[in-house]
């Protein structure tokens, strides 16, 4: 049923943001049988039991190896292998649309034309959360064209639209299509990014700065990805440092910022844009409560871009 847009004076926390749009997330009950080659990161959908013994191992025959629910790592190959087990029965990987947005934006780069980068960088985001990805050439603020992208993207699990704010032709029409949860969230940066569900589909609505997208898209999209893929939501790598200048923030806006590490000293760097969010090497988080840290603090730096 459609709904209209919430207030623009509205601000969810993004505690309450995750558990509102979680809410029409499940895990997928669709299933592929894939080669044990090619199954590391994915998900079993039943027990995995042995077709061999290993008695070193101590496992016989019919034994489960590993249990339903089971996210496959690198090492559990060689064991399965050993029991006799050549392929797998696992979840299929979550289907995400992500939609770019603009009458600016190209595909390419060009003297004439801005390009797109915001949803180019979420789709290699999503694809090493394990979701499968489709990323869509940028879409003109053109009503019917919009209402078109999401009409189409509805047979995915998820879909994510970047270069939206609050009162633009995009909100407008997944307001008509659906129900618009928020207009804007309590972080910083991502004031502006919102929720909907279209369809019983959740929408994530994000701005085109590198930033606030970046921001959205690790603590919006990568728990709604493990959702659906009945994975665990595993904990960034992290380190600790000393904070080499004070960070500001609004009490009752949850802040992330951009942080350069180097022997020991986590130095904040200005700005949201595509190079200060590329050239961090993590992020520090404010929590809402707390307005700023104070240069000397000892603070966490999580690496969201981490190569294993």
């Amino acid at each position: 049923m459609a709904g209209p847009s919430p207030s623009d004076a509205a601000s969810l926390s993004l505690e309450t943001a995750r558990r509102r749009i979680g809410s029409v997330a499940g895990p997928i009950d669709r299933t592929d049988r894939i080669p044990l080659s090619v199954a590391v990161g994915r998900i079993l959908a039943t027990d995995t039991t042995a077709n061999e013994p290993v008695e070193e191992a101590d496992i016989s025959v019919d034994d489960t190896v590993f249990e339903q629910g089971h996210q496959v790592r690198p090492g559990d190959v060689g064991l399965l292998r050993a029991t006799g087990v050549s392929e797998l029965l696992v979840r299929q990987r979550p289907q995400a649309g992500i939609i770019p947005t603009g009458d600016e934006l190209r595909p390419d780069a060009s003297t004439a034309s801005k390009v797109e980068t915001a949803g180019f960088t979420l789709a290699q985001y999503v694809d090493r959360w394990g979701g499968k990805v489709t990323y869509r050439d940028p879409v003109a603020d053109d009503a019917p064209a919009l209402r078109m992208a999401i009409q189409r993207d509805l047979t995915r699990d998820m879909i994510v639209v970047t270069g939206t704010e609050p009162g633009d032709t995009l909100r407008e029409i997944v307001a008509e299509l659906g129900e618009v949860l928020a207009d804007r969230l309590a972080i910083d940066p991502g004031r502006r990014a919102g929720l909907a569900v279209v369809e019983n589909r959740p929408v994530v609505l994000l701005p085109e700065s590198a930033g606030a997208a970046r921001v959205g898209a690790v603590q919006l999209v990568r728990p709604l990805l493990k959702t659906f893929a009945h994975a665990p939501l595993s904990p960034h790598p992290e380190t600790r440092a000393t904070l080499a200048a004070h960070v500001d923030s609004q009490t009752g806006i949850e802040t992330f910022t951009p942080v350069a590490v180097s022997d020991g000293t986590a130095t904040p760097l200005p700005g949201v844009d595509l190079a200060t969010a590329t050239r961090a090497d993590g992020w520090v988080s404010v929590p809402a409560d707390e307005a700023g840290i104070d240069a000397g603090t000892a603070v966490t730096v999580e690496d969201w871009d981490y190569l294993p």
